[in-house]
Protein backbone atom coordinates (compact mmCIF):
# COMPACT_ATOMS: atom_id res chain seq x y z
CA UNK A 1 0.00 0.00 0.00
CA UNK A 2 1.63 3.72 -0.79
CA UNK A 3 0.96 5.99 2.34
CA UNK A 4 1.53 9.43 2.22
CA UNK A 5 2.63 10.74 5.64
CA UNK A 6 2.23 14.91 6.21
CA UNK A 7 4.18 16.05 9.02
CA UNK A 8 7.28 14.45 9.44
CA UNK A 9 7.98 15.42 13.60
CA UNK A 10 8.19 13.04 16.21
CA UNK A 11 4.73 11.52 15.38
CA UNK A 12 5.20 11.24 11.81
CA UNK A 13 8.47 9.43 11.61
CA UNK A 14 7.86 7.09 13.65
CA UNK A 15 4.97 6.25 12.01
CA UNK A 16 6.86 6.49 8.40
CA UNK A 17 9.51 4.02 10.29
CA UNK A 18 6.59 1.54 11.44
CA UNK A 19 4.57 1.38 8.12
CA UNK A 20 8.25 0.95 6.30
CA UNK A 21 9.01 -1.93 8.86
CA UNK A 22 5.59 -3.40 7.72
CA UNK A 23 5.97 -3.16 3.57
CA UNK A 24 4.27 -0.44 2.91
CA UNK A 25 5.77 2.07 0.75
CA UNK A 26 5.72 5.62 2.50
CA UNK A 27 6.43 8.96 1.44
CA UNK A 28 6.60 12.17 4.11
CA UNK A 29 5.75 15.62 3.48
CA UNK A 30 7.82 17.69 5.93
CA UNK A 31 7.85 21.37 5.74
CA UNK A 32 10.80 21.80 8.17
CA UNK A 33 13.96 21.00 6.26
CA UNK A 34 15.41 20.46 10.01
CA UNK A 35 12.94 17.50 10.82
CA UNK A 36 14.46 15.71 7.51
CA UNK A 37 17.15 14.66 9.65
CA UNK A 38 15.28 12.79 11.93
CA UNK A 39 12.93 11.14 8.96
CA UNK A 40 16.09 9.85 7.77
CA UNK A 41 17.27 8.28 11.06
CA UNK A 42 13.61 6.90 11.73
CA UNK A 43 12.25 6.00 8.59
CA UNK A 44 15.69 5.16 6.35
CA UNK A 45 13.39 3.74 3.66
CA UNK A 46 10.91 6.44 3.81
CA UNK A 47 10.96 8.60 0.44
CA UNK A 48 11.23 12.35 2.22
CA UNK A 49 9.64 15.26 0.36
CA UNK A 50 9.95 19.16 1.61
CA UNK A 51 6.94 20.81 1.42
CA UNK A 52 3.99 22.28 2.76
CA UNK A 53 0.95 20.20 2.87
CA UNK A 54 -1.90 22.44 2.59
CA UNK A 55 -0.20 23.51 -0.78
CA UNK A 56 -1.86 20.90 -3.98
CA UNK A 57 1.62 20.96 -5.53
CA UNK A 58 3.50 19.86 -2.82
CA UNK A 59 0.45 17.14 -2.35
CA UNK A 60 0.67 15.97 -5.89
CA UNK A 61 5.03 16.33 -6.02
CA UNK A 62 4.45 13.65 -2.71
CA UNK A 63 2.45 11.39 -4.92
CA UNK A 64 -0.92 11.81 -3.54
CA UNK A 65 -2.44 10.70 -6.70
CA UNK A 66 -1.18 7.50 -5.76
CA UNK A 67 -1.58 7.36 -2.46
CA UNK A 68 -3.72 4.70 -0.98
CA UNK A 69 -3.88 6.65 2.48
CA UNK A 70 -3.16 9.95 3.94
CA UNK A 71 -2.34 10.74 6.85
CA UNK A 72 -1.99 14.01 8.39
CA UNK A 73 -0.45 14.49 11.46
CA UNK A 74 0.81 18.00 12.00
CA UNK A 75 0.96 19.54 14.98
CA UNK A 76 -1.83 21.82 13.83
CA UNK A 77 -5.29 20.65 13.84
CA UNK A 78 -5.83 23.73 11.16
CA UNK A 79 -3.51 21.76 8.99
CA UNK A 80 -4.46 18.77 9.24
CA UNK A 81 -7.88 19.60 8.14
CA UNK A 82 -6.80 21.14 5.02
CA UNK A 83 -4.80 18.42 4.05
CA UNK A 84 -7.40 16.14 4.70
CA UNK A 85 -9.69 17.95 2.79
CA UNK A 86 -7.45 18.49 -0.60
CA UNK A 87 -6.83 14.60 -0.10
CA UNK A 88 -10.29 13.12 -0.41
CA UNK A 89 -12.35 15.77 -1.81
CA UNK A 90 -9.50 17.31 -4.48
CA UNK A 91 -7.80 14.30 -4.81
CA UNK A 92 -10.08 11.71 -4.41
CA UNK A 93 -7.66 9.32 -2.07
CA UNK A 94 -9.53 6.62 -0.42
CA UNK A 95 -8.49 6.90 3.72
CA UNK A 96 -7.97 10.05 5.22
CA UNK A 97 -6.40 9.67 8.70
CA UNK A 98 -6.04 12.63 11.25
CA UNK A 99 -4.08 13.59 14.28
CA UNK A 100 -6.66 16.00 16.66
CA UNK A 101 -3.78 17.69 19.09
CA UNK A 102 -6.97 19.55 20.92
CA UNK A 103 -9.44 17.32 22.18
CA UNK A 104 -11.94 20.54 21.87
CA UNK A 105 -11.46 20.18 18.14
CA UNK A 106 -12.35 16.67 17.93
CA UNK A 107 -15.85 17.31 16.72
CA UNK A 108 -14.38 19.31 13.37
CA UNK A 109 -12.44 16.16 12.11
CA UNK A 110 -15.35 14.30 10.20
CA UNK A 111 -16.25 12.45 7.01
CA UNK A 112 -17.68 15.96 6.29
CA UNK A 113 -14.45 17.43 6.31
CA UNK A 114 -12.71 14.15 4.70
CA UNK A 115 -11.26 12.58 7.69
CA UNK A 116 -11.99 8.77 7.95
CA UNK A 117 -10.13 8.43 11.37
CA UNK A 118 -9.36 10.79 13.76
CA UNK A 119 -6.68 9.88 16.75
CA UNK A 120 -6.70 12.42 19.50
CA UNK A 121 -3.67 11.45 21.52
CA UNK A 122 -4.68 13.44 25.01
CA UNK A 123 -8.00 11.08 24.79
CA UNK A 124 -6.19 7.91 23.88
CA UNK A 125 -3.35 8.54 26.70
CA UNK A 126 -6.04 9.66 29.10
CA UNK A 127 -8.20 6.83 28.76
CA UNK A 128 -5.07 4.54 28.94
CA UNK A 129 -4.39 6.42 32.28
CA UNK A 130 -7.65 5.54 33.97
CA UNK A 131 -7.79 2.37 33.14
CA UNK A 132 -4.30 1.65 34.73
CA UNK A 133 -5.35 3.98 37.70
CA UNK A 134 -8.74 1.15 38.20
Amino acid sequence: MHILVVGGGQVGSYLAGLLSTDGHRVTVLEAREAAVQLLHRTAPDALVIVGDGTDPRALEDAGVRTADVVAAVTKSDATNLVITCLARFVFGVGRAVARVNDPHHTWMFSPTMGVDVALNQADVMAHLIAQAVE
